[in-house]
C-alpha cells in the first residue's frame, strides 16, 4: 500500500492498495472544532481527477487508526515491519518496527523526516536559529511505543484469539470474533471499525481484503524450527497482554473496579508438524486484589487498599470472567511467606475459599508454591517440584491437538492454569515455562511421538521450548519494567551461572532507576494510545445523521439521565500522635441515628509523632488502630459500613467508607499522596488524597497539613500549589478534573490579632464574636482576596477556634509559648451539586486540637444506557423517514448507533457500557435495515460491536454473541505475489475489480463461515470457550434510583455542556424538607447567618448553610 495526498479542492490524504483507495478528509475548517473526518471507500482509477501525489517513499503494511492531538488529525500507518513467527503454514507474525503518522488537517509535516528525537530533519543549508524554532512531532511519543519492538500485528489470521478459538486453517480475516481486550489500538481504530461496520458486505469484504484495517497486539511472538525424534517440527509462542489495566510496574497493580488486573497476559505455545498439530495456553495476571506497592529503593511495602467485602464482587467477576472463557482455573500462586507477601497470599486463598460465586474444586483449584523457598536449596531446577501439585489439573484440563491429514479436531482444552508471583514477571516465567515442558510432554507421550520413560531434557526441541520461554520472559518484563527478565539465564540454559547472577543484580538496579524516574511518562505514552487521558477526543466520523442524532439526543439528556441524592460527612482531625481508644460518636454522628450519612471520608493528621525519627521510620500500623476504631464505632447501628480506600504518608490519613447497600455504585477508587515536608522530600507536611465516581459524578478529597508558623502564610500557599501540581491520579487526572472537591485538613491558617485580644473575644463571648474574628483569620482573607484555594467555599462557621488546647481539657494553651488560639483546622468545598447541612466541632479532647465536621448533600447523576440506545435508534429511523431524498453517497447511507457518545469521557466503565440486549437485536432488525444489510451498534469504551443476522449468513448455533473487532489486513507478501488461490480456485494476480467480485463470491460460496464451524470430536462441547452473553453486564444503576428517600429529579442539562469536567452541574436542590433551594451563591458575602444553636437539633431542623 502507498499513501497519496491531494490538495485540490481540498486537503484529503488516500491510503491506496492494488485495486482500491481509502480517501480521509478532515471536516471543520478550525483547529477548535471537534476532530472530525469522513472516510471513503473508492475504486483506484477514480484517484486520478484529484492530483494525488506520494506522501511517503515508504510502503505501508497496515493502519493502526487515527488521533487527535492538540486539534491535529493523524493517521497512523505501519512503516517497518519483520516476520517474526509463523505458528502453521499461512500464518504469518509480524514485529512492527515503525510506524508514522500523517496529519489530515495541517501540510506543514509533509515531506519532513523525523531525526530520533522527534524533531525535523533540515537541509545543512537551514539557519542554526531556524533549526532551534521548530517543534517536535505532535505525533513523536507515541511513534516511539509503537515501533519499541513490542507490538505486532497479522496479515493473515486473528491474532488476538487462539487456535483453539479460531479454528485451524481458518483464515479468520471474516470471521468477527475479535477479542478487543488484546487490540491496543482499539481507541485509534474505532471509528474505520464503525465506519466498516456500516458498509454492505461486499464493500467490508474490499476492506478486509485489501488490509486497510489492522489490528495490533502488544506482547511476543517467535517461532523455531526443530526435530522431535526425526519428525520435523515449528515450536512457536504468541503471548499478548491485555490493555484494559495497562501501564509499568509501579503505576499498575492488582485490580480495578472493573475486574481487570495489571499485566495480564495470554500465552499460548504451539507446535506443528506435518502429522498434528499442539496448543496449550496458560495465563498470568496480578492478584485480582485492590493493593498497591511503594517505589522505595529497598522492599517497597506492599499495602491492601481495600477491605475483604467490598472486594469479593470484583473479585469474583474476574475468576468468573476466566471461568466462562477457559473452563475450571487452577490458581498457582508463587508468592513467598515473608512478610512482604503473606498479606497477599492470605488475602487470596481468603477470597477464593469464602467466595459465593466460585465454588471452589470444581470452577477453581488453588496451588500454594513459595518459589523462594522452594528454590532455596537445589536453585531454580527446584521449580520442577510444582508439577506433581498440579498434574491431576494438567490431565483433566487437556490440550488442544487436532490432525494435519484427517483435518478435524482431536482434543480441546477445558481448563487453563493462573500464575502469579508478585510482578507476575520472573518466577511466574520460569513455572510456566515447566507447566508448558509437563504439557508438551504429556502430548508428545499420547501421540507416541515419545515414549514415557525418554530422557528429553538434552533434546534439541527441549532447549528450543526454553530458548522461546527466556525470550518471552524478557520481553513481558521489558513491557512492565523496562528490562530484561531476573532468571532467564537459568531459563535458556537450565543452570544458573555466577555471571547470570550478576546479571541479574544490575537488572534489580536498572529496574529501581526506572520505576522511579522514567514510568511516569511511559505511562502517560500508553494512556494516549489507549485515549485515556482527561480531555482527550476520539477522532469522530463525519456523517450528517449522526450529527443530527446527537444534538438531538443533547437536548433530550432528561430522558436517559436521573439524579438522586446522597448524604456526606467530612470530618478532620489532628490527633497529636495519641493511640488512646475513644468514643467517636460525637464526631461521627453529632445529632446521632436521625443522621447516617452515605459517604464517610475522614482525614486524619499527625498520626505519628512528628520527631525526626519517627518522620524517616513511619509506623504504618497506626493505620489500622484508627481504621477499627473509626470502624467500630460506624458500625454501632443496624447500618453497615465498608472501607472502600485507606492511603497514609507518614503522619497523614484518609480513611473512605460507605454504606453496604451503596459501594455497587462507587467505581474507579484511587489514591495519591504529595509530600511537602523539608522541601518535597518528608512527608510530615504535604497532602493524601483519594477520588471515586459515584454514578457518572466524581468526587476528590485531598487532606492536608500546611506549613506552620503564624506568618508564614505564602509558605502555605507555596504548599496548596505544589500539592494541586503534585497530586496526580492514573490517567493523568488531578484534583481540578473533578466535580465535586473537598479540601480538609490541619490548613495551619492563624487569626492575625495580638493574642491577648483573640483570648479576650474568646472569654468575654460578646454577641458576634466569631464573625468579628473571622475578619482577621488567614483562610477568609486569602479565598476572598483569590490568592489561595480559588474557586473553593467554606459553610458558615459558628464553632471557636479548634487550636490549640491543653489536652484533656477546655482551657486554650497554657504553655510557655500560649498560641494564639486559631482556626488552623477546615473543610472547604467546591462543585455546584453540593449542599452543606452543617458545620460544626466536636467535643473529643484526646487530642490538643477539636475534630471538626461538615456534613453535605450532594447530587448525584446516573446514566441509563439502555434507554439512551433505544433513544438513539428512535432519532435515526426519525431521520431517515424525513429525508429519504437523501443523495446514495456512502456516507449518508451509514448507520452510526454507537451505544456511547463518542464526545463522552472513554473512561466509563465497559461494563456499563455493553448494555446491549444481544439475543433481542439480533432478532429485531431495525427500521433502516434497508439502508444497511447488517446494522451496527459499537461501543467507544468497550469497542465490542454486535452485528446483526445477516440475510444470507448462516444461523448461529446457540444465543451466543458475535463480538467483531475489525479483521486484520490481507496477506500481503513483500516479494511479487505469485497468483493465489481461494480454496483451490486460482486467481490472477492482476486482478481486475469484476475479478475481484467473482472471487469474492467464490469465497461467500465456498469458504465456511465463522458460525459453521467444524462438528468437535465426540465428549466436547461446540460451545467451549466461547464467552457468555454479555447481558449480564447490565447497567449497576437503573435509570430512577433514590438513594436517600427524597424525590428523584431529572437533570436538563447535558453532558456536552459541562465545564471544566464532564459531569453536570445543576442550580436547584433539595432540602430536608424537599423545598427547592437556591444553590448558586455570589460567594462574595463574608458575613455568616445567625443560626440557632446545634445542641439538641433534629436533622429537620439542619437547614442548608449558605457558603461564605
Amino acid at each position: 500500500m502507498i499513501i497519496f495526498v491531494s490538495e485540490e479542492p481540498e486537503r484529503r490524504l488516500a491510503i491506496v492498495s492494488n485495486s482500491f483507495a481509502l480517501v480521509l478528509k478532515p471536516v471543520g475548517k478550525k483547529l477548535s472544532d471537534k476532530p472530525l473526518c469522513a472516510i471513503e471507500l473508492l475504486q483506484k482509477d477514480d484517484l486520478k481527477k484529484y492530483g494525488f501525489k506520494r506522501l511517503t517513499s515508504h510502503e505501508i503494511f497496515g493502519v493502526v487508526g487515527l488521533i487527535e492531538v492538540n486539534g491535529l488529525l493523524f493517521v497512523g500507518a505501519i512503516t517497518g515491519k519483520s516476520k517474526v513467527a509463523q505458528p502453521c503454514p499461512g500464518e504469518t507474525v509480524n514485529k512492527i518496527f515503525a510506524v508514522d503518522f500523517f496529519c489530515l488537517n495541517d501540510n506543514s509535516w509533509d515531506f519532513i523526516d523525523i531525526d530520533s528525537s522527534g524533531y525535523p530533519v533540515l537541509p545543512e543549508t537551514a539557519s542554526t536559529e531556524y533549526q532551534e524554532a521548530l517543534p517536535k512531532h505532535p505525533c513523536y511519543e507515541l511513534k516511539k511505543l509503537l515501533s519499541n519492538g513490542s507490538f505486532y500485528y497479522s496479515s493473515d489470521f486473528d491474532l488476538t484469539s487462539t487456535l483453539q478459538h479460531r479454528g485451524f486453517g481458518q483464515h479468520s480475516l471474516s470471521t468477527d470474533t475479535y477479542e478487543e481486550e488484546y487490540m491496543w489500538n482499539s481507541f485509534l481504530m474505532q471509528e474505520m471499525i464503525t465506519y466498516r461496520d456500516h458498509l454492505d458486505i461486499n464493500l467490508k469484504q474490499v476492506l478486509d481484503d485489501e488490509g486497510f484495517l489492522t489490528t495490533v497486539i502488544r506482547g511476543f511472538a517467535e517461532t523455531f524450527v526443530s526435530y522431535v525424534k526425526k519428525l520435523k517440527v515449528a515450536v512457536t509462542i504468541i503471548s499478548k497482554q491485555s490493555w484494559k489495566r495497562a501501564g509499568t510496574r509501579f503505576n499498575a497493580r492488582g485490580v480495578d473496579d472493573e475486574a481487570n488486573v495489571a499485566n495480564f497476559v495470554e500465552t499460548e505455545f504451539i507446535l506443528y508438524s506435518s502429522q498434528y498439530c499442539y496448543a496449550f495456553t496458560q495465563i498470568r495476571g496480578s492478584i485480582p486484589v485492590f493493593w498497591e506497592q511503594g517505589t522505595s529503593l529497598i522492599n517497597p511495602r506492599v499495602q491492601i487498599t481495600r477491605s475483604f467485602e467490598a472486594t469479593q464482587p470484583v473479585f469474583d467477576k474476574h475468576i468468573m470472567k476466566s471461568v466462562e472463557k477457559y473452563g475450571p482455573v487452577h490458581v498457582v500462586n508463587l508468592l513467598s511467606t515473608k512478610s512482604s507477601e503473606i498479606e497477599l497470599s492470605k488475602r487470596y486463598k481468603e477470597h477464593l475459599t469464602h467466595s459465593k460465586k466460585l465454588n471452589f474444586n470444581k470452577d477453581v483449584f488453588l496451588t500454594e508454591f513459595d518459589f523462594h523457598k522452594e528454590t532455596s536449596q537445589e536453585g531454580f531446577s527446584g521449580v520442577r517440584k510444582v508439577i506433581p501439585l498440579i498434574m491431576d489439573s494438567l490431565l483433566s484440563s487437556g490440550y488442544y491437538s487436532y490432525d494435519v491429514k484427517e483435518k478435524k479436531n482431536i482434543s480441546e482444552q477445558h481448563g487453563i492454569f493462573r500464575t502469579n508471583c508478585l510482578d507476575c514477571l520472573d518466577r511466574t516465567n520460569l513455572a510456566q515455562q515447566v507447566i508448558s515442558l509437563a504439557a508438551l510432554r504429556t502430548f508428545l507421550e499420547d501421540f507416541r511421538l515419545i515414549s514415557s520413560n525418554s530422557f528429553i531434557d538434552d533434546d534439541d526441541f527441549v532447549s528450543k521450548h526454553n530458548t522461546l520461554w527466556a525470550d518471552h520472559g524478557d520481553q513481558v518484563s521489558q513491557i512492565y519494567t523496562g528490562t530484561n527478565a531476573l532468571k532467564s539465564s537459568f531459563s535458556r540454559k537450565g543452570k544458573m551461572s555466577f555471571a547470570g547472577a550478576l546479571s541479574d543484580a544490575t537488572k534489580s538496579v536498572s529496574r529501581i532507576y526506572i520505576n522511579n524516574f522514567m514510568d511516569k511518562e511511559k505511562q502517560q505514552n500508553i494512556d494516549t494510545l489507549l485515549g485515556r487521558l482527561p480531555y482527550q477526543k476520539a477522532v469522530q466520523l463525519y456523517d450528517p445523521v449522526n450529527e443530527y442524532v446527537s444534538t438531538k439526543l443533547q437536548s433530550m439528556s432528561d430522558k436517559f439521565t436521573s439524579s438522586s441524592n446522597i448524604s456526606l460527612l467530612i470530618g478532620s482531625y489532628n490527633v497529636n500522635g495519641t493511640t488512646k481508644k475513644a468514643d467517636l460518636s460525637k464526631w461521627l454522628f453529632p445529632i446521632g441515628e436521625k443522621f447516617k450519612p452515605d459517604v464517610v471520608v475522614l482525614g486524619l493528621q499527625e498520626v505519628i509523632e512528628l520527631s525526626a525519627g519517627s518522620i524517616l521510620n513511619a509506623d504504618y500500623s497506626k493505620s489500622s488502630f484508627w481504621e477499627n476504631l473509626v470502624g467500630d464505632c460506624l458500625n454501632q447501628y443496624e447500618d453497615k459500613y465498608l472501607l472502600l480506600r485507606v492511603e497514609q504518608m507518614t503522619s497523614l490519613l484518609i480513611l473512605f467508607f460507605v454504606k453496604a447497600d451503596k459501594a455497587k455504585y462507587v467505581k474507579q477508587v484511587e489514591g495519591a499522596t504529595k509530600k511537602t515536608g523539608f522541601r518535597g522530600m518528608a512527608g510530615n507536611k504535604g497532602a493524601v488524597s483519594i477520588r471515586f465516581e459515584y454514578g457518572a459524578t466524581s468526587f476528590c478529597f485531598i487532606n492536608s497539613h500546611l506549613a506552620a508558623g503564624a506568618t508564614n502564610i505564602e509558605e502555605r500557599r507555596s504548599d496548596y500549589e505544589s500539592i494541586v501540581r503534585g497530586i496526580t491520579f492514573t490517567r493523568t487526572k488531578m484534583i481540578p478534573h473533578h466535580d465535586s472537591i473537598f479540601w480538609l485538613g490541619d490548613m495551619n491558617y492563624r487569626i492575625n490579632l495580638p493574642n491577648e485580644d483573640v483570648r479576650r473575644e474568646l472569654y468575654n463571648q460578646d454577641e458576634g464574636y466569631i464573625e468579628k474574628l473571622l475578619h482577621f483569620d488567614q483562610l477568609t482573607q486569602g479565598i476572598n482576596a483569590g490568592s489561595v484555594f480559588k474557586g473553593f467555599k467554606e459553610p458558615t462557621l459558628k464553632f471557636r477556634p479548634t487550636y490549640k488546647y491543653d489536652p484533656g481539657t477546655d482551657t486554650y494553651d497554657s504553655s510557655e509559648k500560649e498560641r494564639t488560639p486559631s482556626w488552623t483546622d477546615r473543610i472547604i468545598y467546591k462543585g455546584e451539586n453540593l449542599l452543606p447541612l452543617s458545620y460544626s466541632d466536636a467535643p473529643l479532647m484526646i487530642s490538643d486540637h477539636r475534630p471538626v465536621y461538615a456534613a453535605y448533600r450532594a447530587k448525584i447523576t446516573f446514566i441509563d444506557n439502555k434507554e439512551r440506545l433505544s433513544l438513539k435508534k428512535r432519532l435515526f429511523t426519525e431521520y431517515k423517514q424525513e429525508h429519504p431524498e437523501e443523495p446514495g453517497s456512502l456516507l449518508s447511507e451509514l448507520l452510526n448507533l454507537d451505544i456511547d457518545d463518542k464526545s463522552t469521557d472513554r473512561l466509563g466503565s465497559p461494563s456499563e457500557a455493553s448494555l446491549l440486549d444481544i439475543d433481542q437485536i439480533s432478532t429485531q432488525p431495525t427500521a433502516s435495515s434497508s439502508a444497511s444489510p447488517s446494522s451496527v451498534s459499537l461501543t467507544s469504551a468497550s469497542l465490542q460491536s454486535i452485528r446483526t443476522q445477516d440475510n444470507n449468513q448462516a444461523p448461529t448455533s446457540g444465543n451466543k454473541p458475535i463480538l467483531r473487532p475489525p479483521p486484520p489486513p490481507a496477506h500481503k507478501s513483500v516479494s511479487p505475489p505469485a497468483s493465489s488461490t481461494v480454496e483451490g480456485k486460482s486467481i490472477p494476480p492482476q486482478a481486475s475489480s469484476a475479478s475481484i467480485s467473482s472471487s469474492r463470491n467464490i469465497i461467500q460460496e465456498n469458504k465456511p463461515l465463522a458460525q459453521n464451524r467444524r462438528v468437535p470430536p465426540p465428549g466436547f462441547s461446540q460451545n467451549i470457550l466461547t464467552p457468555k452473553s454479555t447481558s449480564n453486564l447490565a447497567s449497576p444503576v437503573s435509570s430512577k434510583i433514590d438513594l436517600n428517600n427524597s424525590v428523584v429529579e431529572t437533570t436538563h442539562q447535558t453532558q456536552a455542556i459541562r465545564q471544566p469536567t464532564p459531569t453536570s452541574s445543576f442550580s436547584v436542590s433539595t432540602d430536608a424538607n424537599n423545598q427547592s433551594k437556591d444553590l448558586q451563591s455570589n460567594g462574595a458575602s463574608l458575613e455568616p447567618e445567625v443560626k440557632a444553636k446545634l445542641n439538641h437539633m433534629t436533622l429537620d431542623s439542619w437547614q442548608p448553610l449558605t457558603p461564605k
